[in-house]
């Protein structure tokens, strides 16, 4: 009878432990990084409907064809402006602090494009076969702007999107300045 008692105090505590192992949860959000940095750094933080922004690209220019085919992956559309401060290595100072944030919460660079007037990069969280998230640093002389899309987006679209010819219909965002 103790040595039932016992296997069974075993088994029980077995059990246990195992139903206790949980699983690791993210603390920390892409949006929580946003609302922190907007109080933070006096930044602007708003959400506007894709399938809003699908209607109002022009197919006939570069780039808004492939924005408007990962829109229609997209379910949450959000902007993340932060106008310029006079000093510019405050501003890369903000784009790498943003950055890194991101990094944290398991991120990857998908993409660094330089040009004359602005500096793109474009981060990825990857889940199974689809990108979860897709987030788009920009960086030029008026402002800095984060763009995230959230949804199940297609590799595939991502790279049509991110090509340098392409990506000017993501970095064309003068209509959002405050």
């Amino acid at each position: 009878m103790l040595y039932r008692t016992r296997i069974i105090s075993i088994l029980l505590l077995s059990f246990s432990l195992i139903a206790c192992k949980r699983e690791k949860v993210k603390t920390k959000t892409t949006l929580d990084i946003y609302n922190q940095f907007t109080i933070n750094n006096k930044a602007t933080f708003f959400y506007v409907p894709p399938g809003i922004v699908s209607l109002f690209l022009d197919e006939s220019q570069k780039g808004n064809k492939e924005l408007k085919d990962l829109l229609a992956d997209v379910n949450e559309l959000t902007f993340l402006i932060l106008n310029k401060p006079n000093e510019k290595s405050k501003d890369l100072q903000c784009l790498n602090e943003l950055s890194g944030q991101l990094d944290s919460l398991d991120f990857t660079d998908l993409a660094q494009i330089k040009t004359s007037k602005e500096f793109i990069k474009v981060k990825v969280e990857r889940k199974k076969r689809y990108f979860e998230e897709l987030v788009v640093l920009v960086s030029n002389n008026d402002a800095m702007y984060c763009i995230s899309f959230r949804g199940n987006i297609h590799p595939k679209k991502v790279v049509n999107l991110v090509k340098p010819e392409n990506v000017v219909a993501v970095t064309n965002l003068d209509r959002f300045k405050q």
